[in-house]
């Protein structure tokens, strides 16, 4: 594969990836909106981004194995299609029940398309590669995340919050054509994992007890939870507690995704300077204090919004050093069953997410605490799961599952 074959699929790939970003923040600016149009408490409307988050998680047990047994393009294509599908229902739903059971809908047929991703790029590079490609594609997914809430509010401002959904259903079907034309089977027939359930759970207990691939994996599950927090709070503290309007709301998102876009240009970077395990811990780290301030600001009313909108970018920003690298780490431990292994970490990681989002609605008081200790709580468990990691993530020997 020459350069440009690689950037070509890389930015395809990232392409495709952004349709789960896009399923959560595009309706971020309009969940007051939507509580208002079916007369639910916001509260409510904020555990449809839990039912989304607990979806993806469960969904992603089943499809890694089937992606390791059947090849990517096969659970990948059904995926994107049933995306399209739930969108359209989406923009029918008049309660908040239907939209929770439409949105876990969603989320299963999300992680079809996600879980493939990452196992793609182990398919088809070493593994010192593995942490630059998923820092590329993170990179890449940057530029929807960031348009995605501003572009969201005006559609909202304008065509109401069912088009949200349309736009979605509209974007999935271009990917569906670009998938179809560029994206290629990366697992070969010999390499094809035939696991009986049996052997899966045997599979995922095999990955759960290993403390070097589980210490990095529980590390960004933890961080993930800490970021859906904000992703859960912000729309109620910024719009409601602060008056943004909500077609400004996408605006100071776009802070937390700039800040993202830069730390994964910087991991490219440092990738190549460090150890893997030495640039995660100093992320989690950094994320943990910068979450321990917001939660002081937050209780003291000091720095009013600047004081809330600087630690949550420190805290948003760490995913660049968290994310690519915890991966890398854990699917290097699984060769053979890198869609298992990275099902299991996605499971992990968007299970973390929806408890956070859920506990910052159980625990709605009228401030911006609720989000905040949150926030606090993952990042202080994310540097604490780096303490079963006792080799920095070194492999001593191959773990193949299956």
């Amino acid at each position: 594969m020459d350069r440009s074959e690689r950037l070509f699929l890389i930015l395809t790939l990232g392409a495709l990836t952004a349709l789960g970003p896009l399923a959560i923040d595009l309706y971020l600016p309009a969940m007051p909106a939507i509580a208002k149009s079916m007369g639910e408490p916001l509260s409510r409307i904020q555990y449809t981004l839990s039912a989304y988050t607990i979806g993806f998680a469960i969904s992603q047990l089943v499809y890694g194995p089937l992606a390791d047994r059947f090849g990517r393009r096969t659970v990948m294509f059904p995926g994107i299609i049933f995306y399209i599908l739930t969108n359209i229902l989406a923009a029918l739903c008049t309660n908040a029940t239907q939209l929770i059971i439409v949105r876990v809908l969603q989320a299963m047929a999300g992680a079809a398309i996600m879980v493939t991703i990452p196992a793609m790029i182990r398919d088809l590079f070493p593994k010192e590669q593995v942490a630059k490609a998923l820092s590329s594609i993170l990179m890449v997914m940057t530029v929807a995340p960031l348009a995605a809430p501003l572009l969201g509010g005006q559609i909202l401002k304008f065509f109401g919050w069912q088009s949200l959904f349309i736009f979605l259903a509209i974007m999935a079907c271009l990917s569906l054509v670009l998938a179809f034309l560029r994206v290629k089977e990366t697992l070969p027939d010999e390499d094809r994992l035939m696991v009986s359930p049996l052997q899966l759970a045997l599979n995922y207990t095999t990955i759960l007890k290993n403390r070097e691939a589980i210490g990095c994996i529980l590390c960004h599950a933890f961080f993930f939870g800490g970021m859906f927090a904000f992703i859960s709070g912000s729309p109620f503290v910024y719009i409601e507690l602060f008056g943004i309007p909500a077609e400004q709301y996408g605006l100071l998102f776009a802070i937390n995704i700039l800040a993202m876009g830069i730390t994964n240009m910087v991991n490219i970077r440092l990738v190549e300077q460090f150890k893997l395990f030495t640039i995660l811990r100093a992320g989690s780290l950094i994320a943990a204090v910068s979450a321990l301030l917001l939660l002081f600001n937050t209780a003291t009313g000091l720095g009013g919004l600047p004081g809330l909108m600087i630690p949550i970018a420190c805290y948003i920003a760490c995913i660049g050093f968290t994310g690519p690298n915890s991966n890398a780490l854990a699917l290097a431990h699984f060769p053979k069953s890198a869609g298992s292994a990275n099902a299991l970490a996605g499971a992990l990681r968007f299970t973390m997410g929806g408890i956070a989002s859920a506990l910052v609605g159980y625990l709605h008081d009228g401030t911006a605490i609720p989000m905040a200790a949150v926030m606090a709580g993952c990042g202080i468990l994310s540097v604490a799961s780096l303490l079963l990691v006792k080799k920095e993530g070194e492999i001593e020997e191959p773990l193949p599952v299956g």
